[in-house]
């Protein structure tokens, strides 16, 4: 009888584990089709609130890096100003956790801070992520696309323009947890144009159609 019981227990307790796993990645694609990003991320999760947009806001970049990131902070600019006329200054900076005044931190995962800070929130930077994958968090006081490299925080920001809802005179971001990173194809594609497109053109490709 005891050992009886104890397997009906068991039984109910995996049974519960699997209908969690299935809740959480149910909640997961849902919240990806419900953003409609292209191309869906790999793990979305969608929250309350969101990040507002104003004439203070500031665009970082991160001291070291400026010159690399500086295409991928220019695109979302230009997005920004298209979607509510608001120019938004891009400065290089520190890396700080902390938004004042509605910063948007573009910024490398090198940063122990960075990344201690996005794994408080659920984003773990680990292998999966990789080189060209990035992980992008906002609420309502921050904004932050990290990556490992240039090629991973551009494809942040190209999610990110995806994200932009019109308010008004400005411009508002939904509250999002996001990890993405490319399949092996990707990476095979993105390697062959890098070695047989010319540098200007290959730029261009990088960016992607604006919309």
């Amino acid at each position: 009888m005891y050992q009886r019981i104890v397997s009906v227990v068991l039984t109910m307790l995996l049974c519960s584990c699997a209908l969690v796993s299935l809740s959480v990645g149910a909640s997961t694609s849902n919240d990806s089709e419900a953003l409609s990003l292209i191309p869906r991320p790999k793990e979305v999760t969608l929250r309350e609130g969101g990040f507002h947009v104003g004439q203070r806001t500031k665009i970082v970049v991160q001291l070291g890096h400026q010159a690399e990131d500086r295409i991928a902070a220019e695109t979302l600019a230009e997005e920004v100003q298209d979607q509510s006329g608001l120019r938004l200054n891009i400065i290089g900076a520190k890396p700080s956790i902390r938004a004042e005044d509605g910063v948007i931190m573009l910024v490398r995962l090198q940063d122990s801070h960075v990344r201690h800070f996005l794994a408080r929130q659920g984003l773990r930077a680990d292998a999966l992520v990789g080189q060209d994958g990035y992980l992008l968090f906002s609420d309502n006081s921050h904004l932050i696309v990290a990556a490992n490299s240039g090629e991973g925080l551009f494809s942040g920001v190209q999610t990110l323009r995806q994200l932009i809802r019109p308010d008004g005179n400005t411009v508002i971001f939904p509250a999002v947890a996001i990890r993405d990173w490319p399949n092996l194809q990707d990476r095979s594609v993105q390697e062959g144009i890098s070695r047989d497109t010319p540098p200007m053109l290959s730029q261009q490709f990088r960016r992607g159609p604006r919309s």
